[in-house]
């Protein structure tokens, strides 16, 4: 879109979102009512892929419902929007390579506040392509043996887990396991989530793996709908705030499912595998997977 186009999709959202019916936006900006629809659902659309949307996926599909539903939410990423950042979703990087993992490090280390913290999400986020909610969720336990050691092939508990099945999640490399210790050990010496006993390494195996700046579990809430999908506002402003630090178009917490997905399907897994690994439908892994040939 250029700057005109722009200016009238965000105020078309706005007053989609403010309950304005299209026939009403379309009159009021002199167009139709197919191109109210197709421009709020294309800025809607980069909304989800390159600020995120609390509440809506960023392969999900924008209708007019979703776009009201979610109005507060598409507002504020909307006030987070750099349009220079968005860029096709067929020309959007797939692959995070590990020198622009490690400048993202570096931005961390010199300007967050949380720096074992975020470091060891970011990681993390990469090592199991989790979505940043099931991150959010997840518990000592899940990283941890009993005897303090790394269980190098866990579990994501289908309570948790998108679809609510479980899966395989694995904690098997070294410098994503190292951030974790790290963080786990900060914590322990400021008495974040501790029990007097020596096992989980004298972490409670019940409290979150990640909290808050606070040292608090991060809050967890059903968005209210009819899926009764959660929601964790604060992982989302996390995640937000680490990829804004490296100011690099196109990467955001979707490229670790994306990178997941690919290397799977070069070593023979089809769209229905590849989904079960990832806890996606057939559709999502099609949509991470952009530009190849629909799955049949």
């Amino acid at each position: 879109m250029n700057q005109a186009t722009l200016d009238t999709a965000q105020a078309m959202l706005r007053a989609m979102i403010a309950g304005v019916s299209c026939e009403h936006i379309a009159e009021a900006h002199g167009v139709t009512k197919s191109t109210v629809s197709q421009r709020t659902r294309l800025l809607a659309s980069e909304l989800q892929r390159v600020v995120g949307v609390l509440g809506v996926d960023e392969e999900e599909s924008p209708t007019a419902h979703l776009i009201r539903r979610y109005g507060a939410d598409y507002l504020e990423a909307l006030e987070h929007f750099v349009p220079s950042a968005a860029i096709p979703p067929d020309t959007a990087p797939g692959i995070v390579t590990p020198r622009q993992i490690d400048q993202y490090v570096a931005k961390i280390a010199r300007h967050s506040r949380c720096v074992r913290r975020d470091s060891a999400l970011l990681l993390t986020l990469f090592a199991t392509a989790a979505k940043p909610i099931e991150i959010a969720q997840l518990e000592v336990r899940d990283y941890l043996d009993a005897a303090g050691q790394v269980r190098c092939l866990s579990e994501l508990r289908a309570e948790i887990g998108i679809g609510h099945s479980p899966r395989v999640l694995r904690f098997d490399c070294a410098r994503t396991c190292a951030a974790i210790d790290a963080y786990l050990a900060e914590r322990l010496r400021k008495g974040w989530g501790t029990h007097p006993q020596a096992s989980y390494r004298g972490l409670a195996p019940g409290s979150r793996l990640f909290l808050s700046r606070k040292g608090q579990a991060m809050r967890i809430r059903q968005n209210g709908g009819a899926t009764q999908q959660l929601l964790c506002k604060e992982i989302h402003e996390i995640y937000r705030r680490i990829f804004g630090y490296g100011g690099m178009p196109g990467i955001r917490t979707s490229c670790a499912r994306r990178m997941a997905a690919s290397e799977l399907k070069a070593r023979g897994a089809g769209y229905r595998e590849i989904g079960q690994v990832l806890g996606l439908k057939k559709l999502a892994v099609h949509k991470l997977l952009q530009g190849e040939a629909p799955p049949r």
